[in-house]
């Protein structure tokens, strides 16, 4: 009786350290391409995170201005309004288009091709499943960001204009950002 629960213990144990491994490998392996260059070209060399961040600065300058120039302006949703600006965009890019990306790449391994509407991709395996599963997160991410036009925004003054930076230039905005927030 010891050696059956020694060894329903081993493989509980082990089970639970597979899954783990499962779950922390494509969040590390998601959270290290996010911090390297985007390939598109309309990202001018942007990181996924560069891109965030800038998107994030650009929207907040962007009410700033417009509360400047509309002074009866009285925002009337829930919480303040980078957060009506910018949720939106944080939910898509961190928890569903990853999910949209897998769910894609997960069909390409059962032999669904590419169409008009899906960007599936082709050639998956089990050994370049990762690479394959983030390239189709950054076509999903420059749809959605740039093909798409999501600058324009449906919310008057959450409209950005899509003036994306290069990493230097994102520097100095960053920088000129930090300076404008503390005063």
């Amino acid at each position: 009786m010891k050696t059956i629960l020694a060894g329903l213990a081993l493989l509980f144990k082990t089970t639970l350290l597979t899954l783990l491994i499962a779950t922390l490998i494509p969040i590390l392996y998601f959270t290290w391409q996010m911090s390297q260059p985007l390939p598109q070209p309309e990202f001018k060399g942007l990181s996924y995170y560069q891109f965030m961040e800038w998107r994030k600065m650009a929207t907040e300058d962007v009410i700033a201005k417009y509360i400047v120039s509309h002074p009866s302006f009285e925002y009337k949703g829930i919480g303040e309004p980078i957060t009506a600006c910018y949720s939106g965009v944080v939910f898509g890019g961190y928890i569903f288009l990853p999910a949209q990306a897998l769910s894609y790449t997960f069909a390409s391994m059962a032999g669904v091709m590419p169409d008009e509407l899906h960007a599936v991709p082709t050639g998956v395996t089990l050994l370049n499943f990762m690479p394959k599963w983030w390239e189709t997160f950054e076509y999903l991410f420059w749809y959605n960001e740039i093909h798409l036009d999501s600058f324009g925004g449906l919310v008057e003054f959450c409209r950005l204009q899509p003036n994306i930076p290069t990493p230097e230039e994102f520097k100095t905005m960053k920088l000129e950002h930090q300076i404008i927030t503390r005063n």
